[in-house]
């Protein structure tokens, strides 16, 4: 008998005698079942003995099979069970990650989501706090950020990758458009009171979308300046200034005449809901989960809550 056994051998072997067939084990190894005879005729050379009765109805091991069979399978056995502890370990979540998400429109969208992945990993503990500070806020410590944008993100220090946006619309009261007319051109709003963001969406620019999709920043003058949708949203009804709102947070007005759509040459940029860290941060194995997971909620976006003003 050749003094060292072939491990492949030994491996298919043991399958072949669990699942009674070379088709089988086959099937198992996900090996063709040409192979799977080679592997045991080779074995049988290297002992010089026959491990195997081969019939046309059954397959039956041999004294000197199952005597291998009994001495390997344990071994055989344990290891298997060793290759999958590792790779539980590599798959089961601990340690903390801190997160942070909007403060308004962040609980909405991902409570039940964030809930959902904590209960599937027990053994992670999740810190989600909420802030409207904008990409700034990752150098506080967070792991990761989910920030509400409007067209890009100028810091380009930062790995972005969007869930999902909300389509964006210039609205204002009845009331309004009675005073100052009804604007058709972007020029006509840096003339007119406006409805602007404080810290949320870090404090940015009007933002419309180009042919070719590069944004054209607008500064429009402030009259009413807010950190919160359904701020800017009342603001708007009460007619102090033209707003920017996402499509499903003011439809309700819109369809009960609250508020009238602003038909401009450029359609607004939309509200991005976007995955940000560092260049310099490491991710680990929790992040890059929580990542996957979230980019796996393809209804994120349609949640009715949003329309609930």
């Amino acid at each position: 008998m050749t003094s060292q056994l072939n491990l492949n051998a030994l491996r298919v072997f043991v399958q072949v005698a669990e699942s009674g067939s070379f088709t089988a084990a086959a099937q198992a190894l996900d090996l063709p079942t040409s192979n799977v005879s080679r592997y045991v005729a080779q074995l049988e050379r290297q002992i010089g003995q026959r491990l195997l009765e081969r019939s046309s109805r059954q397959l039956r091991l041999t004294s000197v099979g199952q005597g291998l069979f009994d001495t390997v399978q344990p071994w055989w056995g344990a290891l298997k069970q060793a290759e999958q502890d590792l790779l539980d370990q590599r798959t089961r979540l601990s340690g903390r990650l801190r997160i942070c998400i909007p403060s308004e429109v962040g609980p909405f969208l991902l409570a039940g989501v964030l809930a959902d992945f904590a209960a599937q990993h027990p053994e992670l503990e999740l810190h989600c706090q909420t802030n409207l500070e904008g990409p700034g806020v990752l150098a506080q410590d967070f792991d990761l950020a989910l920030l509400m944008c409007r067209g890009a993100l100028p810091d380009s220090s930062l790995v972005v990758q969007e869930l999902c946006s909300f389509d964006c619309q210039v609205v204002a009261a009845p009331a309004l458009i009675q005073q100052y007319g009804m604007p058709t051109s972007l020029e006509e709003l840096e003339h007119l009171p406006c409805i602007t963001t404080d810290t949320a969406l870090d404090g940015q620019a009007w933002q419309f979308v180009l042919p070719d999709g590069r944004f054209q920043i607008l500064n429009v003058p402030s009259r009413f300046r807010v950190n919160s949708g359904l701020l800017a949203g009342a603001g708007a009804v009460k007619g102090l200034g033209f707003a920017m709102l996402a499509q499903q947070g003011c439809e309700n007005h819109i369809s009960q005449g609250r508020l009238v759509p602003v038909l401009l040459p450029l359609p607004p940029a939309p509200l991005r809901l976007v995955l940000a860290y560092t260049h310099r941060r490491h991710l680990s194995n929790s992040a890059r989960a929580l990542i996957e997971y979230l980019k796996a909620q393809t209804d994120i976006c349609t949640l009715p809550g949003l329309r609930e003003q």
